[in-house]
């Protein structure tokens, strides 16, 4: 019976393994500058010119994605397409520029269920000091209109 007991104990303190970044099914992950970070507090997306997704983690930096192009393909991330914002938890900005392009491939748009997939890799320029940060993430996301 002993072991019987031990067994059960054992069993019913199995760890949670739910990931972090997973928010209901859906998620923004990115490897920025050499470090891993998901949208693990908030993470919403709207079409309405353009579709913008924004994520938010539990340190206060944001990523937020402004995307013109949205049919399943491959195009071009620059400063006036396809737009791409950091800030880190400073509140440091980095962002897109036209002379450092990126890719981005959108792999889904189920627009009768408002559903988007898509991987994305750029380079990010902070404004202020030009300093550099290379992103390379994924996005799957419901969106409103």
């Amino acid at each position: 019976i002993a072991v019987l007991f031990f067994f059960f104990f054992l069993v019913s303190c199995k760890k949670d393994t739910k990931d972090e970044c997973d928010l209901d099914g859906y998620l923004l992950k990115a490897n920025i500058g050499g470090n891993e970070w998901c949208a693990n507090q908030t993470l919403f997306g709207d079409q309405a010119v353009i579709l913008t997704i924004n994520g938010i983690r539990d340190n206060g930096s944001t990523l937020t994605l402004e995307f013109d192009s949205t049919e399943v393909g491959s195009y071009i991330i620059k400063g006036d397409t396809n737009h791409i914002l950091y800030t880190d938890a400073l509140a440091m900005a980095y962002e897109t520029t036209n002379d450092n392009t990126g890719t981005l491939t959108v792999t889904q748009n189920d627009k009768a269920n408002n559903k988007f997939k898509a991987n994305f890799s750029v380079t990010l320029r902070n404004p202020l000091t030009a300093a550099s940060l290379p992103l390379s993430g994924s996005v799957e996301v419901l969106y409103t209109e």
